[in-house]
């Protein structure tokens, strides 16, 4: 359907036109004299001093807390990279360090945003509403974070310590703020979160024994064999002083009657990690002696008694019950 064109029609299209053109030209106007506004121009130059004056002090507090704790691995450098203070050291630097970029950056963002005319008010709230909301889904993540650095505060686990977690036992390869991974004696690597990692046992603290048990024949005389026993570990002693941390090894007996054998215990104080060499060692030298000397290491042995039965004698509890069975039923009626 063709609309026929009027002068009415035309007039009120030139002067839409003439309004729209009026108001661009005002709008120009007004932005042009708002350019040539100086106070204009200070507001602005305020603002970007002040964005500037933000980005300046984070650059400066990024940079005190980077030498700071460049200083601190400067402590620690001569140590080697295995050393349990330059690896403590090293992960804490490295925590301190992201903690403080994190949180100064995300500082001085709200900053600049409140320069720029821009409320923040809705913004913290959604990030409150947002931070609660991840804190209860990440709540494990935090708890292993938390665990972590009280770990490495409390100095209790190093890299290459001997550990016990549970069942395995492994030797430490990595300490982080979240993950422990721990190498077990076949190849297996375990990653342990340090929230787990509740209640474990470190053989690298201190000092370990070296525990050797060996079991003697009920039909030999302890009063001989003790002494041969006492001189093996002393001999074992004089060849390993460097590794001993008490004076000679103590011979335990007897600790338990078995059931082919009774249990002797040879046990030492030794500098931890040397306790497994010097148990090998110590069996070696108590096979050897034993076997010069003819002394018997028994084997699991039973003793079986072959009897005849004879004739069984009568099951009287048996015939008591059938007789009182038979009492109990009542006689049958007669006419």
């Amino acid at each position: 359907m063709l609309q026929t064109v009027t002068p009415e029609t035309t007039q009120t299209l030139t002067d839409r036109l003439r309004a729209d053109s009026l108001e661009v030209v005002q709008t120009l106007s007004t932005f042009w004299t708002e350019l040539r506004n100086p106070d204009l121009w200070m507001s602005l130059l305020g603002r970007l001093l002040h964005i500037g004056l933000v980005v300046l002090l984070i650059l400066i507090g990024l940079r005190v807390i980077d030498r700071a704790v460049n200083r601190w691995m400067q402590r620690v450098a001569d140590l080697p990279a295995s050393h349990p203070r330059r690896q403590r050291a090293s992960t804490l630097a490295n925590l301190l360090s992201s903690t403080a970029r994190y949180t100064l950056w995300a500082v001085g963002l709200i900053m600049v945003l409140s320069e720029l005319g821009i409320n923040v008010s809705a913004l913290l709230a959604t990030a409150g509403v947002a931070g609660i909301a991840i804190g209860f889904g990440a709540q494990t993540l935090v708890r292993d974070v938390i665990s972590g650095v009280f770990l490495l505060f409390d100095d209790t686990i190093h890299v290459g310590d001997l550990v016990r977690v549970g069942n395995d036992v492994g030797t430490v390869e990595h300490i982080g703020v979240r993950l422990i991974k721990v190498r077990k004696f076949d190849g297996e690597l375990l990653m342990i979160p340090a929230g787990e990692l509740r209640i474990f046992g470190n053989r690298s603290i201190g000092f370990v024994r070296a525990i050797v048990e060996l079991g003697l024949a009920y039909e030999q005389d302890l009063d001989t064999i003790l002494p041969v026993i006492e001189r093996v570990a002393s001999e074992w002693a004089q060849a390993h002083r460097d590794i001993l941390l008490e004076e000679k090894p103590e011979v335990q007996a007897i600790l338990n009657f078995g059931d082919s054998a009774v249990t002797v215990r040879v046990a030492v104080q030794v500098r931890p990690g040397e306790q497994f060499e010097a148990e090998r060692d110590l069996r070696m030298r108590l096979k050897r002696a034993f076997d010069e000397l003819g002394i018997e290491i028994p084997f699991p042995r039973r003793t079986i008694y072959v009897r005849e039965e004879k004739a069984l004698p009568p099951r009287r509890i048996q015939e008591v019950t059938s007789a009182k069975a038979t009492f109990d039923k009542e006689p049958p009626e007669t006419d």
